[in-house]
C-alpha cells in the first residue's frame, strides 16, 4: 500500500510539472499574453553609468568591456554606437547602429583608449516612439594627477614622490605643453607611469645633467623627449645609482635574495625591477649615449619594452651602447621587447653596441633569477647604422634555454647582427635584411649561420635611406624624417617599422 501511494504521489507531481511546463510555453508562444504595460508613449532614455561597465578576461589573454543597461520597458530592441574618441574631431566606431535584442553589448578593450557609448530604445510596437539617447564616456586610462606646463620634471618628481608607495604613481604631462628636465628625476622605489597625451604630445627639454633614475616599474608614454643639451655621463633612462647607504637600504627588498631568486637557484647578488619597464609611443631627439644606463650597477630587469618609438642617436664616439648593462658584475633583461620601432645614429660610430652586458657567463638567467629561460622579441624594427662598425650586441649568453625572436626587421648599415642571435638559443630569423655601407655584411649574417629551421638571419639588402642624417623635428609627424623601404625583399614581407608603410 505505502508503495502504492508513493507512486501515485510522484504521477501527481509529474503531472503537475507538465501542466506548469504548458502554461509557460503557451505564454511565451502567444504575444498578447505579455505586455510591458507601456504603450503609446516615447521610451524612457537608456541609463547608462559606471557601474554599467565591466571587464572581462578572454582566453587568449586580452581583456573586453561589457555594458549592460536597465531594460526600457515597451522597447523593441536597442541601437548602440560604441566608438574611440581619443581624438575628438575624427571618432572611429568600433560598433556602428547595431541592433540589439538584449540588454548588453561587448567590445575589446584596449589601453589608455577613451570611447563613447550610446544606446536608444527602439520603438515600433504598441505605438511607442524611441528614446532619447543614452550616452556615456568610458576611459580606460588610469587617474593621474596633472604636471603644470612648464614645470621641471627632475623638481617636481624630487619633491613628491615619497620613498615607496604601495600604489602605482600615474604623473600626466599636458598635451602639446613643454616641459623642462634639469637635474635627474628619482622615482625612488615608486611604480610610476608618466604619460602624455595620444594626439598632442608634450615636449621635455633634458639639460646638461637631465635624465629619469627608476628603481621600480616604469612606463613612459606618448612624450617627446629632446636630448640634445644632454651630457651626463649615463644615459636618458637610467637604473639606480646605488651611491650610499641609505640607497642600499632603499632598495633591500628587491635584491635576489629577497626576491627568493637564491633560493630557486641563483648564485649572484643584483638588484632586480620584476615590474615592467615599458617605453612606448615616444619619441627621442639627439641622445647622446644611452636610452637604457645601467649605472654600472648589477641591475636586471625581468620585463623591457621599447614599442611604437622613433629614437635618433647623436652618438660618434661614446662606447655606451643603446642598452647598456655593461659596467657591473652582472645584469641582464630576462624578457626583451622591441617592436614597432626605429632607431637610427646621424653619426658613424664603431666604438658602441645597440645591446650589452657585462659578462657572457653572468647573463645567464639562472644566474639571477633562479631559472633559465629568458626571451628577446624583435620585430617590426628599422635599424640604421647602430652601429656600424661594432656587434649589435655583446656578451649575451648562449643556452638553449633562451628564445631569440628576430624577424621582419630591416638592419641598414648595421654590423654583425650575428653576435646578437646567439648559436644555443632557440632561434627564429624571418623577412630581415641588412646592409653594409661602413662595412661589409658579415657572411655569418647574411646566410652562413642560420635559425633553428635553417633560414638565414638575414637577406642582404640596401634601402636606400637618406634621412639618417637628419635630427629628429619633434613637432612634426613621424619626428619629420621617412624611413620607407625601397628593396623588394622588406617591401614583399612588410619589414621594419609599420609607420612608413602607412
Amino acid at each position: 500500500m505505502r508503495r502504492k501511494k508513493e507512486v501515485l504521489r510522484s504521477g501527481l507531481i509529474s503531472l503537475a510539472i507538465c501542466a506548469l511546463l504548458a502554461s509557460c510555453n503557451q505564454g511565451f508562444d502567444n504575444d498578447e499574453s505579455f505586455s510591458s504595460g507601456v504603450s503609446n508613449s516615447v521610451l524612457e532614455t537608456p541609463a547608462l553609468d559606471a557601474n554599467c561597465f565591466t571587464t572581462l578576461t578572454n582566453s587568449d589573454g586580452t581583456e573586453s568591456v561589457k555594458v549592460t543597461w536597465p531594460v526600457v520597458y515597451g522597447a523593441n530592441g536597442y541601437s548602440v554606437n560604441v566608438s574611440r574618441v581619443d581624438n575628438p574631431a575624427s571618432p572611429e566606431k568600433i560598433i556602428g547602429d547595431s541592433i540589439v535584442d538584449g540588454c548588453s553589448v561587448t567590445f575589446l578593450k584596449e589601453e589608455d583608449t577613451k570611447y563613447r557609448i550610446t544606446v536608444l530604445a527602439l520603438g515600433g510596437k504598441d505605438g511607442n516612439t524611441d528614446s532619447e539617447t543614452g550616452r556615456y564616456d568610458y576611459s580606460t586610462y588610469l587617474p593621474a594627477t596633472l604636471i603644470p606646463e612648464g614645470t621641471d620634471i627632475a623638481d617636481y618628481i624630487n619633491s613628491n614622490l615619497p620613498n615607496s608607495s604601495s600604489e602605482e604613481q600615474v604623473f600626466e604631462l599636458k598635451g602639446g605643453a613643454e616641459y623642462t628636465m634639469n637635474s635627474l628625476a628619482n622615482f625612488k622605489m615608486n611604480k610610476v607611469t608618466l604619460r602624455g597625451d595620444k594626439n598632442s604630445r608634450a615636449i621635455i627639454k633634458v639639460g646638461e645633467n637631465g635624465g629619469f633614475m627608476i628603481h621600480a616599474g616604469f612606463k613612459m608614454k606618448y612624450i617627446n623627449v629632446d636630448c640634445t643639451d644632454m651630457t651626463a655621463e649615463g644615459g636618458i633612462l637610467g637604473l639606480g645609482k646605488l651611491e650610499n647607504a641609505a640607497d642600499s637600504a632603499m632598495c633591500a627588498s628587491i635584491t635576489t635574495e629577497a626576491l627568493g631568486y637564491k633560493a630557486l637557484g641563483a648564485n649572484q647578488d643584483g638588484y632586480v625591477i620584476v615590474d615592467p619597464v615599458v617605453i612606448q609611443d615616444c619619441n627621442f631627439k639627439n641622445v647622446p649615449k644611452s636610452l637604457l644606463y645601467g649605472n654600472k650597477k648589477n641591475w636586471s630587469l625581468y620585463d623591457f619594452r621599447i614599442t611604437g618609438c622613433i629614437v635618433q642617436l647623436n652618438n660618434a664616439g661614446s662606447s655606451n651602447s643603446v642598452l647598456h648593462l655593461q659596467g657591473a658584475s652582472n645584469g641582464l633583461i630576462k624578457n626583451c621587447t622591441l617592436r614597432n620601432n626605429t632607431f637610427y645614429n646621424v653619426q658613424e660610430n664603431s666604438s658602441a653596441y645597440f645591446l650589452r652586458y657585462s659578462n657572457s657567463s653572468n647573463a645567464q638567467p639562472k644566474k639571477i633569477f633562479g631559472d633559465a629561460k629568458a626571451s628577446y622579441v624583435i620585430e617590426h624594427n628599422t635599424f640604421c647604422r647602430t652601429m656600424t662598425g661594432k656587434d649589435f650586441a655583446n656578451n649575451l649568453a648562449n643556452t638553449n634555454t633562451i628564445t631569440t625572436y628576430c624577424c621582419y626587421n630591416i638592419f641598414e648599415d648595421v654590423f654583425r647582427l650575428y653576435q646578437f642571435v646567439q648559436t644555443q638559443t632557440v632561434r627564429t630569423t624571418i623577412g630581415n635584411t641588412i646592409s653594409g655601407i661602413t662595412n661589409a655584411v658579415n657572411s655569418n649574417d647574411n646566410g652562413g649561420r642560420k635559425d633553428s629551421n635553417g633560414n638565414p638571419l638575414a637577406t642582404e639588402e640596401v634601402q636606400g635611406f637618406t634621412d639618417w642624417s637628419k635630427e629628429l623635428d619633434l613637432t612634426a609627424t613621424n619626428g619629420g624624417v621617412d624611413f620607407t623601404p625601397t628593396g623588394s625583399v622588406a617591401k614583399q614581407n612588410k619589414s621594419g617599422d609599420p609607420r612608413w608603410y602607412k
